[in-house]
C-alpha cells in the first residue's frame, strides 16, 4: 500500500470530520505525517502512548476506534492529567495492510459521529477494492459523497 493514500485519507478525513489534528502512521506506528501535532506533543509520554494504544487497536482489529482521552478506568486515574476543558474526542481508522489515521478535537467543538466513522471505513473498503489507492483528496471527498 502506497504511503501516500494514508496521507490523502488523513487530509480528506479531517476536513470531513472537521478534526482539529491528526497524524497518518504505517503499522509499525511511524508517524508518516500529522496536521497541528507539533513535536514536543508527538514526543510527550502522554499523548503518544494513548494516540499508540488507539491505533494499534484499530490496526490489530481492523476496526475503527472511538474514544476520547479521558481515563475511566479507577485504576488509571493517578496517571490521568485531563481536565474537562481538555476532553477531546478521538477516532483511529485502520487501513489493512498499510496503517492508521488518527484524528481527534475538542469535545466542545462536537463529536465526530459514529455514522461519520462508519462512512469513512466503507469508503476506506470501497478504495482498496476497487484500487482507487491514488485518489487524491478531492477524488477521495467525492467518492464519500456517493457512498450511503
Amino acid at each position: 500500500m502506497n504511503e501516500q493514500f494514508l496521507q490523502n485519507l488523513l487530509q480528506m478525513a479531517k476536513q470531513v470530520t472537521e478534526a482539529e489534528r491528526g497524524m497518518a502512521v504505517n503499522q509499525n506506528l511511524d508517524v508518516l505525517n500529522a496536521i497541528n501535532l507539533e513535536q514536543s506533543m508527538m514526543q510527550s509520554n502522554e499523548f503518544s502512548e494513548f494516540a499508540n494504544i488507539c491505533l494499534r487497536q484499530a490496526i490489530d482489529t481492523g476496526e475503527a476506534v472511538i474514544t476520547n482521552n479521558i481515563i475511566t478506568d479507577p485504576s488509571q486515574a493517578p496517571t490521568t492529567n485531563t481536565n474537562f476543558a481538555d476532553l477531546r474526542v478521538i477516532i483511529a481508522l485502520p487501513v489493512i495492510e498499510s496503517g492508521a489515521v488518527y484524528l481527534d478535537k475538542p469535545i466542545r467543538d462536537g463529536v465526530i459521529p459514529k455514522k461519520t466513522t462508519e462512512k469513512l471505513m466503507k469508503l476506506i473498503s470501497h478504495v482498496l477494492e476497487n484500487g482507487y489507492e491514488n485518489s487524491n483528496n478531492a477524488e477521495l471527498v467525492e467518492i464519500f459523497e456517493q457512498l450511503d
